[in-house]
């Protein structure tokens, strides 16, 4: 549906913003991920035996079961090896191949979109759980073909069980095939492996060439192993179409000699291959990944095959390329990678859970990598990265079972154009209407140059420094953009650090004097300059070889400098393990060493102080630490905080990155140590504990579990009573903390503590450790039958400790002559009975010793916890002789007592189940008949609609929990002696107000506050909706701004709750409007069949008994209102005379009436009817209220005035009085009352209290016998389900009024919906088609809470909004019943009922179906309407705003609007200030502040 014109300014905005918010992730049910892929519109994700199809919102969009799989989700054993798609775009259906592990490793040709089996061949892929695949499909001469380089054997360790390939595939290293057949044509297409296998990582078709990297199986395992390969496979005849190996080259990453992860980058004709390198030793050091950058054509042409690595190979030399790593890091373990504004981007994944971004120079340098988004769990990356092929803005991540979708730049980190634009990220750039760092789709109007330009569009983006040696020891620094400098700043970094001293600024150049000279290692310097202008500003690092003669002497024909990253050193990764082979004694004697760094693993947050141990620290001066990390990352120079001694000294570590890094100590002079390793690691997190409960007194071994626990400073135990436990400075290992539980020897009873971190100055909860009393062991017995074995048997208390045989300790002790012996009991097991727990101990003598029994001592030890446990003892069957006789005498008189007791108790419970039988039986009848005859006598006029006037209708539709502000708004502001110095400040504000941006903007600032709280919210609003009364068009606007932001608010949320609560000021803005806009349409069309609800509610209410106290009801909606305490009743008519009234002047001067009540009802509730029925016989009231009147019985013998309390009242035994009632006073049918004017100095009428009661009585009194004839001396039982059918008969009465009043609702009258409920409603479709949502529900859910939710339930539930009513707490009980009803019609989730469902629900159950359907049409309907034009919406809305205008005084909500902007205006100016376009805007609220502050001056305000 198109969008209202009225809102057709917005929608660009709004498009652009709708691709905004957090990433989305799918996880895999049950197994982890074992390949991913993407197509133009769908994710496949493999893993657990399945492939899933996802959208690419990570949704999922279907599952699909291989051939002969075992179900889904199951850890069943099955990978996927292969999944590969062809491209539809090269015509033709697509076709999916998916290669398992079972089947010997098949291979499955699916036929897309409908996923329909084409083919299925076996020994295509590995069935190795841990062997390798690589495969790619290309299309030659209109037909596909598959490629598959695969580890189909173990080599030297055997076949697998259940993977057992035919010896023709056993030796097969590479395949191609058709995916029509998945068969070789011909041996040529084999290519076999010779020897040792060969793990192959990727696949790459590239220039009509397959190329393969990949690396032998044993250089996992070598000590020296041989470096990775490339090999390339040709058509020597194309025509055929078949391949033959090409030759293979060696790969060269820095001496590393195994292959993680690959990628092709194409660039038009252009291709770079991307690989992943790791060293095979097992410890993760700073450098044991890098990535290295191999240019296709260099690989392109090889001429050898090496014979050990394939059957077809010579004994040939094997061309090596060899490549400086463009980045090194300790963990890499993933990488993609593609071409960006002729940038080269690489997104690299970790082992620990981060996804990098790293931006490339010309020189194939990386900058410092970017951290895209750290997993939480810090799980390990999935080799293979792969971005949206339909939003290149966003990159698949996967990790463990788990599926993310990331965005590829973090641009808003940019605050200005300056960091945007020298960030050099080609994906962000400046937004200049937004004026914020945005990717290119989110910037409206971003196809204009000047609306959203980057990198490319920088008038600096060929920016450089360039290097010249003007004269000797002088090195000149310029930018290669001539601009004047306003900074220079030359630092050397190696071979020592040394700060620029004397450099000379000259315009567009500065020149840097070496005023000492500098001794440079292997002819090496490494320099960082840094070159600011007024408009931007660069650093670069440089690397200078064989130009100490030049610097020196001014012989510069053989200098070289290049351009490096800050971390690149001059020696040779490769021959830096060999360095120290090379030094002389003398040479070692000096030289600077590492021995061990304390601690060596550290978290982010840094640490205070580390330990370096080594050698000759004594022996150098100007110590420094180098802190070295990813590379292309500045390096951390820190300088030494104390030296101990020769061998140790001590440094502060700062907080960084999450990686492995370098750590070499530099001296003055000297070259630097060989690196040793550093862990920055994540905060320590906690996942358990075991046991999680301890003794009070301590001493359990306790063992936690987590992540990082080895940087923890101190495990601290935290007792609220006592200051906080130290147990352990540093726990040693990553996963597994083991502890003694601390003593709590304080603690009488169980508690519950808490273990806590301490990681530097932070401290992290840990988990909670549950403290129990100490066990309790009861007795024991010693058995010595077996002799010479021993057998012990210990009692002990159950407890919650769950106390395992391990734990226990258990020894016996006896005096041997004058010594004691000790012996140590085996124990056996714990059981546990109910009643106690036994501990069974064993004892095995070898000697024939004696033991003097008379003497043992047993004792337990838990931890800290020892006992002497007492023996059973020897007298307890001596005391069982003496009681037994008297404990059968007492079992003989207890079991005649009881007999008799229970003969009486049996006749008495008949007497009750007769009674009960009785009361239940009458009850049911009666409902029966009652839901079956009764009709309800509904007053068909009831007079003139009370309506309440607009004024009031609003001000309590505005402010529900604020009466006050009523009367308020009808007063007028104080006269002012200068009226238009007056007028003059309330105009400017309303201006200001007036100002669309001015008025979203302090909204949002507001909003942003905290003490700016929900009331606030909601109270602004309305004060704006009144400030705006006459001006309904403006209104809207704004309504429309705020709920477009609302919208994104709540999208990367949940959209579903979007306007479901009112916690913003645009959400009670809603409601106010709404309330404006359908005043009328409530009035004209819902006001009549809404009153008659109210009417007919109340008079069937009054029907039945109503108690006076807690107003509870016979007949009820609400089963909380239900009086099902009741005892019989019947109707009484009474004549009742109404005097003539001063009061009353268009009465007549006597009426008499008659009043039909209840013998049950109370003198006030017979006052009550009577001026009821007065009102309805006359249509006008009596003229008196209910306070003013009395009530006098009037008969032959003498006249008695009623009473609610008087003398006569009926006192209980809890000394709480009854109300007096009709049959109280003993008034029969035909009685004649007198309503009269009470006297002023009489008061009849009680406060009723807790010491009054009227239908419900105490419990004392209720459980009496209950007089009458029939069941004389039984108690009358009530049971409340009895009475249910109440709620069922008061449904059925008033049920045809509820359907008109719904109907009334949600129909359309003249097939023509409200103008505010067409508009809006159109409005809330237009956002969706906007943000792409085509869920139904959606824009269903969003319609229901804007009008149902947001207006008309709060009309049901508060009648006294709409007419001059009283509503009373059981009225609104019963309205919420309805209301609920109400809501449910327009819920989309399927109610099951079942039969513990409430009450409220259950009246309704069976109604609810039909109003769904009639809620939908009635929604169609409105959508079905033409769309209104922008003429006809603000037709309405102005003639609406005239209809208002001089309703309210406007100046007392400016006024209070005023008083939040003075409140805030600090915040507020600072945002005006730091957006564009409001200095206009600043000038005017200051112009308004200034005379508000001058009307406060002089007492006005």
């Amino acid at each position: 549906m198109a969008a209202p014109p009225a809102l057709s300014w917005a929608l660009p905005l709004l498009a652009a913003l709708a691709g905004a918010g957090g990433h989305r992730s799918f996880e895999l049910p049950g197994a982890p991920i074992d390949n991913i892929e993407v197509s133009g519109s769908f994710v496949l994700v493999a893993g657990g035996g399945c492939l899933y199809e996802v959208r690419s919102d990570l949704s999922l969009s279907r599952r699909v079961v291989p051939q002969g799989g075992q179900g889904c989700g199951k850890p069943s054993g099955v990978r996927n090896k292969l999944l590969l798609l062809t491209d539809t775009e090269a015509g033709g259906d697509g076709k999916l191949l998916a290669g398992w592990t079972q089947g010997q490793g098949s291979c499955e040709v699916w036929r897309l979109p409908d996923y329909e089996l084409v083919l299925n061949r076996t020994e295509v892929v590995s069935c190795l759980p841990r062997g390798s695949t690589a495969g790619v499909v290309f299309r030659q001469a209109d037909s596909w073909y598959l490629a598959v380089a695969a580890t189909y054997s173990n080599g030297d360790h055997g076949p697998v069980a259940g993977c057992e390939p035919s010896r023709s595939s056993e030796t097969a290293a590479i395949t191609v095939s058709p995916i029509d057949t998945l068969q070789p044509r011909g041996e040529g297409d084999i290519i076999k492996h010779n020897k040792e296998p060969l793990h192959f990582v990727d696949a790459l078709w590239w220039g009509g060439r397959l190329f393969f990297p990949y690396y032998r199986l044993k250089a996992e395992l070598d000590k020296d192993p041989e470096l990775p390969s490339m090999v390339v496979m040709h058509q020597p005849r194309p025509s055929e179409h078949s391949f033959d190996l090409k030759g293979q080259v060696y790969l060269d990453c820095g001496c590393r000699s195994l292959l993680i992860s690959s990628s092709l980058v194409r660039q038009g004709e252009r291709g770079w291959w991307v690989g992943v390198f790791r060293h095979n030793h097992g410890d993760r050091a700073w450098d044991s990944t890098a990535v290295c950058i191999f240019g296709m054509e260099e690989m392109w042409d090889p001429t050898c095959v090496y014979i050990t690595h394939f059957y077809a190979g010579t004994n040939c030399k094997v061309q090596s390329i060899k490549k400086s790593p463009t980045l090194i890091h300790s963990g890499l373990v993933a990488v993609y990678g593609t071409v960006v504004l002729n940038q080269i981007v690489l997104f690299l994944g970790t082992d620990d859970g981060q996804l990098l971004k790293a931006i490339l120079n010309e020189d194939m340098k990386s900058n410092c990598p970017e951290i895209l988004y750290e997993i939480e769990e810090e799980t390990s990356i999935f080799p293979k990265l792969r971005l949206d092929p339909k939003d290149n803005n966003y990159i698949y991540l996967s990790s463990a079972n788990k599926v993310r979708r990331i965005p590829v730049a973090n641009c808003s980190r940019y605050v200005s154009e300056q960091e945007c634009l020298s960030a050099k990220d080609p994906y962000c750039g400046w937004c200049s209407l937004n004026q914020r760092c945005t990717l290119k789709e989110n910037c409206t109007r971003s196809n204009s140059t000047k609306g959203w330009y980057n990198i490319s569009h920088a008038p600096d983006k060929d920016l450089k420094i360039l290097l010249r040696f003007p004269a000797r020891n002088q090195i000149s620094v310029s930018a290669s953009i001539s601009k004047t400098l306003t900074s220079c700043i030359i630092k050397i970094i190696k071979p020592v650090e040394m700060l620029s001293e004397k450099v000379v600024l000259k315009n567009s150049s500065c020149v840097y004097n070496l005023t000492t000279l500098v001794t440079m290692d292997n002819d090496c310097l490494v320099l960082e300059a840094s070159l600011s202008s007024s408009s931007w500003n660069i650093t670069e690092t440089f690397q200078l070889e064989n130009c100490s003669r030049c610097i020196h002497d001014g012989e510069c024909a053989s200098c070289n400098w290049t351009r490096v990253s800050p971390a690149t050193a001059c020696q040779d990764v490769c021959s830096a393990q060999n360095a120290s082979k090379d030094m002389t004694t003398a040479q070692k004697s000096e030289h600077i060493n590492i021995h061990s760094i304390e601690p060596l693993w550290i978290s982010t947050l840094g640490k205070s102080e580390i330990t370096v141990k080594g050698e000759n620290f004594t022996r150098a001066s100007d110590l420094k630490l180098i802190l070295t990390g990813s590379s292309g990352c500045k390096q951390e120079i820190i300088k030494v905080r104390n030296v101990i001694n020769d061998t140790q000294m001590t440094f502060a570590l700062p907080p960084t990155r999450k990686e492995a890094k370098s750590v070499r100590i530099q001296a003055d002079g000297r070259k630097c140590s060989p690196p040793v390793t550093l862990h920055y690691v994540s905060l320590p997190a906690c996942f358990g504990i075991t046991p999680n409960t301890s003794w009070i007194s301590g001493g359990r071994k306790i063992t936690t579990t987590g992540r990082n626990l080895n940087v923890v400073d101190k495990v601290i135990i935290s007792d609220d009573q006592r200051s906080n436990l130290t147990i352990s400075e540093r726990p040693q290992n990553k996963s597994e903390y083991r502890y003694l539980s601390p003593s709590l020897s304080h603690a009488t009873e169980g508690k519950v503590v808490d273990m806590i971190f301490k990681v530097e100055t932070t401290f992290i909860p840990c988990v909670k450790l549950h403290y129990h009393p100490d066990p309790v062991f009861i007795n024991y017995q010693l058995h010595t039958e077996l002799d010479p074995d021993l057998e012990l048997k210990i009692y002990k208390e159950n407890d919650n400790l769950n106390i395992s045989k391990t734990e226990v300790e258990v020894y016996l002790s006896y005096m041997n002559g004058s010594q004691t012996t000790k012996i140590c009991f085996s124990v056996q097991n714990i059981t546990e009975k109910p009643d106690r727990s036994t501990i069974l101990c064993k004892f095995k003598r070898e000697g024939t010793e004696k033991i003097d029994f008379s003497t043992v001592k047993v004792f337990v030890k838990l931890g800290n916890f020892e006992l002497e446990v007492k023996p059973t003892s020897s007298y307890i069957y001596l005391y069982v002789l003496i009681l037994l006789p008297i404990v059968v005498g007492v079992i003989i008189v207890a079991f005649i007592v009881t007999r008799y007791k229970s003969k009486e108790l049996t006749r008495k419970q008949s007497q009750q189940l007769e009674l009960l039988e009785y009361e239940i039986r009458k009850e049911i009848r009666e409902g029966f008949a009652e839901l079956q005859m009764d009709e309800l006598d509904v007053v068909d006029s009831f007079g003139t609609v009370p309506f309440l006037d607009y004024k009031h209708f609003a001000i309590r539709t505005f402010f529900p929990e604020s009466e006050g502000f009523a009367s308020i708004f009808s007063e007028d502001m104080p006269q002012s002696r200068d009226q238009a110095h007056k007028d003059e400040s309330f105009n400017m504000l309303h201006a200001l107000i007036c100002n669309k941006n001015f008025l979203v903007t302090l909204i949002h600032t507001l909003e942003k506050q905290k003490n700016f709280s929900v009331k606030d919210r909601c109270l602004f609003a309305s004060f704006l909706t009144i400030a705006l009364q006459t001006k309904l068009v403006y209104l809207t606007h704004i309504l429309e701004v705020l709920t477009r932001d609302l919208m994104e608010q709540s999208s990367n949320v949940q959209p579903k709750l979007l306007l479901r609560r009112t916690e913003s000021v645009v959400e009670k803005l809603l409601t106010n409007w709404m309330s404006v806009c359908l005043s009328g349409f409530l009035r004209e069309t819902i006001g009549e069949p809404f009153y008659s609800l109210v009417t007919t509610l109340n008079q069937r209410i009054n029907k039945g008994p109503v108690d006076a106290i807690t107003c509870k009801a016979l007949y009820t909606l609400n089963e909380d209102w239900l009086l099902w305490q009741v005892s019989e009743f019947k109707t009484v008519t009474v004549n009742v005379i109404f005097e003539k009234i001063l009061e009353n002047e268009s009465g007549d001067a006597c009426q008499t009436i008659q009043v039909n009540v209840l013998d049950c009802d109370t003198i006030g509730q017979t006052k009550e009817k009577s001026l009821q029925a007065f009102l309805n016989k006359n249509g006008f009231p009596y003229g008196l209220r209910l306070n003013e009147i009395g009530l006098e019985l009037v008969s032959e013998e003498l006249q008695r005035e009623l009473l609610d309390i008087d003398g006569s009242s009926e006192m209980m035994e809890d000394g709480i009085r009854k109300l007096n009632t009709i049959a109280h006073y003993k008034i029969s049918n035909g009685a004649t009352i007198k309503v009269l004017k009470k006297k002023a100095n009489t008061r009849s009428d009680v406060d009723y209290s807790d010491e009054h009661c009227h239908l419900i009585l105490p419990d004392s009194e209720a459980n009496k016998d209950v007089k009458g004839s029939g069941h004389k001396g039984k108690q009358k039982f009530k049971v409340k389900e009895m009475y249910l059918t109440k709620l069922l008969s008061t449904k059925v009465a008033i049920h045809s009024v509820v359907e008109n009043l719904f109907r009334s609702i949600w129909s359309l009258p003249n097939n023509k919906a409200p103008v505010a409920i067409k508009y809006f409603f159109d409005f809330l479709d237009a956002q969706a088609e906007s943000k792409r949502i085509t869920d139904p529900d959606v824009v269903h859910i969003w319609k229901t809470n804007s009008l149902p939710l947001r207006f008309w339930v709060n009309i049901l539930k508060n009648p006294q909004f709409v007419f001059d009513v009283k509503k009373t707490s059981h009225i609104d009980g019963c309205l919420s019943v309805i209301a609920q009803a109400f809501m449910d019609a327009f819920s989309l989730a399927e109610q099951t009922m079942g039969k513990e469902a409430p009450t409220n629900k259950l009246l309704y159950a069976k109604d609810i179906p039909l109003y769904k359907k009639e809620v939908k049409a009635y929604y169609k309907a409105i959508r079905d309407l033409p769309p209104l034009t922008t003429s006809e919406v603000e037709e309405f809305l102005t003639q609406e705003s005239k209809k208002h205008e001089n309703e309210f005084n406007e100046e007392v909500a400016l006024m209070e609007i005023y008083r939040y902007i003075v409140k805030y205006y600090d915040e507020i100016v600072s945002k005006l200030e730091r957006e564009r376009g409001f200095e206009e805007v600043q000038k005017q609220l200051q112009q308004v502040k200034a005379l508000f502050d001058e009307k406060k001056k002089c007492k006005w305000v």
